[in-house]
């Protein structure tokens, strides 16, 4: 029985021979090898995904804090409301940006006057009272949350433009542009503003920003106006 045993199944290897060793370790460096691209690729996707839904998500935040008048850290309805600031300047290269960001903020710094914006009116008599300007003081106003969009190099905005509020002609893309959302409560009153050397402080009646993941050349346009204060997702 024995012999029949050893005739079928033949005599059992104590163990793997250094040959077979070595061809396992080939075949598994050339899968994970070829997985590699694929997986980090997938992981660049999703990191593009996750970028362009969280500055939809501030936007929408901005308004629902101004629409529930929601306090500040001085337990206080902000006068200058919510705003939400997409900077598209930071750059060293056109094509090599850096720190471009969308940045959830309160509008309670005067940048002009260099003071912090009372906290209600009844702080200071109306002749000397310093009311919020609409605009967004890095370092100064209070910064809720802030979106780094292009903090991994594959993913930055591409470009930044938008519809004038006076004539409806188009605020073009500049390489110096920058918008700033303001929503005031009780309302969610809004109101967009279009910055650049050229033309400092333009007020519009929309904005879009294309967001682009520059490794597979994709990329989703996000448009905004400031009467239907719903945030569109476009996939280009």
């Amino acid at each position: 029985m024995e012999k029949l045993k050893k005739l079928i199944f033949g005599r059992r290897k104590a163990g793997f021979t250094m040959i077979e060793l070595i061809v396992v370790v080939v075949f598994l460096t050339v899968i994970t090898m070829a997985a590699v691209p694929g997986f980090i690729a997938s992981l660049r996707r999703a990191k593009f995904e996750k970028t362009v839904e969280e500055i939809v998500i501030l936007l929408e935040r901005a308004r629902t804090q101004a629409l529930a008048s929601e306090l500040d850290s001085n337990q206080k309805i902000p006068l200058g409301g919510y705003g939400i600031f997409i900077d598209f300047t930071s750059f060293i290269l056109p094509a090599l940006p850096t720190n471009q960001k969308a940045v959830l903020f309160i509008d309670d710094w005067n940048a002009s006057m260099g003071l912090a914006v009372n906290v209600n009116y009844a702080d200071e008599d109306i002749a000397n009272r310093v009311l919020p300007d609409g605009k967004y003081t890095a370092g100064s106003d209070s910064e809720l949350a802030v979106v780094e969009i292009n903090d991994s190099k594959y993913i930055r905005i591409e470009s930044l433009s938008g519809t004038r509020l006076a004539d409806s002609t188009a605020w073009n893309h500049a390489l110096d542009n920058e918008v700033i959302v303001i929503f005031k409560p009780p309302f969610a009153e809004t109101k967009i503003t279009g910055c650049n050397v050229a033309n400092p402080d333009v007020d519009l009646q929309n904005f879009e920003t294309k967001i682009k993941l520059v490794t597979e050349d994709i990329s989703r346009t996000i448009k905004f106006n400031r009467v239907t204060t719903t945030p569109q997702v476009i996939e280009n």
